[in-house]
């Protein structure tokens, strides 16, 4: 149990006002986040703070270790160059939690350097009370190399599944005959680590990841689509996580046929290509295509029309700028899939919108990233990127 470990309880726990932020402190940081580094007189710009309690607010996390002066910056103009500040790695960081069908992974991520320890633990993992049971063990682990001078902000968990009550953080899969309506992991958590937990689906908490870290940042709106074993999605309008009355929001699954055969999934990837398991899918699907495989071409083909068809739902309702491909399945296959679907753009009156752009997320690890920028998310909640 966590008593019996060296972490005193305000290490272990997020909350940041008890070191003395307030939303100045977190103002400042927001704008740090989001340009990495920046002159006090930018961050006043872009906080709308006074340049007075931005000097204040800027000594203080200065002198906590959190923010530190860089060097001064040259642009060979008249007068003194603009020292720059930037937040010191290793001093705010996160966790995230991923559940998967056959491995449950736990990482650290540092605010500025991104995932910086990554735990997980394979198995069979469609049973809920082995799932909890190992994410305790995997979170226990992973607080062990938590450095001790950092804030940490919380855990967040991506767990697929539909939520099916907004007052607690649970889910129920197909039939529940693995028992995960009982599974409360976020009370099982906090209670004996004491830190804040965010439970999301996987397709929200992918969503988020690209928020904070991922190639999705550089817009206001965009749809995150997730193809793993399962399909999910999650939606960021305005800079803010949709999450929907229950949190099911962008729930894309639903809009594809249940045949495991045909589906835009690493399962159904692994059948197509007549593999035992995904092991060795990202060789074997990347050597099919360059062969000109028959089978992965007929896969390619009837996944693109329910693509199409599904993201047509997507555009019409949340009118994105972007749409991302990401998931565990193999890069080539998602950037084959984006190469051919064909989105079809609303008109009225004889003018057309402007069609998503489709981005393929450069990483397989989103899942992870996303979990851990959950409790970013929700401290920097209310961004909004300034033009």
């Amino acid at each position: 149990m966590i008593g019996a470990m060296s972490y005193s309880p305000r290490r272990v726990m997020n909350a940041w006002e008890k070191i003395g932020w307030h939303s100045g402190h977190v103002a400042v940081l927001r704008a740090l986040n989001a340009a990495k580094f920046a002159s006090r007189a930018e961050i006043a710009q872009a906080t709308g703070l006074s340049p007075q309690s931005m000097t204040r607010i800027g000594q203080e996390l200065i002198a906590s270790g959190h923010v530190s002066q860089l060097a001064r910056r040259h642009t060979g103009g008249m007068g003194q160059p603009a020292i720059e500040l930037g937040i010191v790695p290793g001093r705010i960081v996160s966790l995230g939690l991923v559940l998967e069908h056959d491995r449950i992974t736990c990482v650290i991520s540092d605010l500025v350097e991104g995932v910086t320890k990554r735990i997980e633990k394979h198995g069979d993992f469609l049973r809920a009370e082995p799932s909890g049971e190992a994410s305790e063990a995997l979170v226990a682990e992973t607080l062990r190399h938590v450095p001790q001078d950092a804030v940490l902000l919380g855990l967040g968990v991506s767990q697929s599944g539909f939520f099916y009550d907004p007052a607690v953080q649970r889910v129920v899969r197909r039939g529940d005959v693995d028992g995960w309506m009982q599974l409360d992991l976020d009370t099982r958590i906090t209670e004996r680590f004491g830190i804040e937990v965010i439970v999301e689906n996987d397709g929200r908490a992918a969503a988020a990841g690209h928020l904070v870290h991922g190639v999705g940042a550089q817009f206001d709106n965009f749809f995150v689509f997730i193809m793993t074993r399962g399909l999910g999605g999650g939606a960021i309008v305005d800079r803010k996580l949709l999450r929907g009355r229950m949190g099911n929001a962008g729930e894309i699954a639903w809009l594809f046929p249940r045949t495991p055969h045909v589906r835009p999934s690493t399962e159904s990837l692994v059948m197509c290509l007549g593999l035992s398991s995904d092991d060795e899918l990202e060789a074997a699907a990347t050597r099919a295509l360059a062969d000109g495989n028959g089978a992965l071409a007929a896969w390619l083909t009837a996944n693109v029309a329910m693509i199409e068809q599904a993201l047509l739902p997507v555009c019409a309702m949340i009118d994105p700028e972007a749409i991302v491909f990401a998931g565990r399945m193999p890069i080539a296959i998602r950037k084959a899939l984006a190469d051919r679907v064909q989105l079809s753009g609303r008109a009225f009156s004889g003018v057309s919108a402007p069609l998503p752009q489709i981005i393929v997320d450069p990483a397989a690890d989103c899942l992870e990233i996303g979990a851990a920028s959950l409790p970013v998310a929700r401290l920097f909640e209310g961004i909004s990127r300034r033009r």
